[in-house]
């Protein structure tokens, strides 16, 4: 029998004993000394939290593995609880015992680490939510795209994001980053007018019956990505884009998973099909391409250039 175990912060818990069934997360208290060599760490006290899951059979992994496929088995948990719910739950140390008592220890990676070990938004978890996470899991997991190269990219990106420090104080907001590109990497396999796609396509995926609430999500997600623009073109952010990200902090981590866990489970996992499915969602209409292209013909500054230019849409729309 092999046996993982994970040490776990940023539980706001309902109970001492959480079990889901195929496994368990439980304080860690006067276990904390055995835990420490058992994670070859100091970093381990009796308020932390203890996740352990028991194997009869490894699962299938890298070929030679020792462990075989137990690690990404326990980085599908962690995505699965961190889409189920809001809240900065935490994996920062495994070791996987062998039957002969072995010990492996996975090194830090930048899905788990430490970095975002002490978190303000907790992950709150009560006894009820055990059968209600079975239920979800299982669902996600029978999902068609769960396994498909573009949902790939996107659970990459957003349990990064979730694995670092969110501090508008420091200036720590490489998670909105990450997130955004999580939700990029799901709905717009394109590569121009990203804003309006993924602001479109999120609002279409979530609530397709709803058109007023589907605008407030437009703008809502639209207003984010705007902000992660921001942020990776150097421009730093102002008072209102902190003020708006300390408003809405908790509606992006939510409006985020909604989207995320939409998407793997009504797109298709081929490119083609998902890329048909994503048009009909929402795409540009010719009008809307036009206005665009006026715009940015209004900002050519010479005149030369403009009179060519001008010349030569005339001449397209003549063909």
């Amino acid at each position: 029998m092999f046996k993982a175990l994970v040490l776990v912060r940023n539980i706001e818990p309902g109970a001492e004993c959480l079990d889901f069934g195929e496994f368990t997360i439980n304080r860690a208290g006067l276990q904390s000394e055995e835990l420490k060599e058992v994670f070859s760490s100091q970093d381990v006290n009796e308020y932390d939290w203890i996740f352990e899951k028991s194997y009869a059979e490894l699962p299938p992994g890298p070929l030679g593995s020792a462990v075989g496929g137990i690690p990404n088995d326990i980085e599908d948990i962690l995505l699965l609880l961190r889409l189920y719910k809001a809240g900065d739950i935490a994996f920062i140390k495994q070791a996987v015992v062998q039957p002969s008592g072995k010990r492996s220890l996975q090194a830090p990676d930048r899905v788990m680490n430490d970095l975002n070990s002490y978190a303000a938004q907790r992950f709150e978890a009560k006894s009820e939510d055990c059968a209600l996470w079975g239920a979800f899991a299982d669902t996600v997991r029978q999902s068609q795209s769960w396994s498909s190269a573009w949902f790939a990219a996107a659970r990459r990106f957003f349990l990064t994001g979730g694995a670092k420090r969110f501090d508008l104080k420091s200036d720590d907001v490489d998670r909105i980053v990450d997130y955004a590109t999580a939700l990029e990497a799901a709905l717009v396999p394109e590569t121009d007018y990203n804003t309006q796609r993924i602001s479109r396509r999120a609002a279409a995926l979530i609530v397709p019956d709803d058109p007023a609430q589907a605008e407030v999500i437009t703008r809502f997600i639209k207003r984010f990505y705007g902000i992660r623009s921001r942020i990776v073109h150097g421009s730093g952010l102002g008072d209102k884009e902190r003020q708006w990200l300390s408003d809405n902090y908790v509606e992006i981590e939510r409006r985020v998973r909604e989207i995320l866990v939409a998407a793997v489970q009504k797109l298709l996992p081929g490119e083609q099909d998902r890329k048909v499915a994503l048009a009909g969602l929402y795409d540009l209409t010719d009008a809307e391409r036009g206005n665009s292209a006026l715009e940015k013909f209004k900002k050519i500054e010479t005149a030369e250039v403009r009179t060519a230019i001008a010349a030569k849409i005339a001449e397209l729309a003549r063909e």
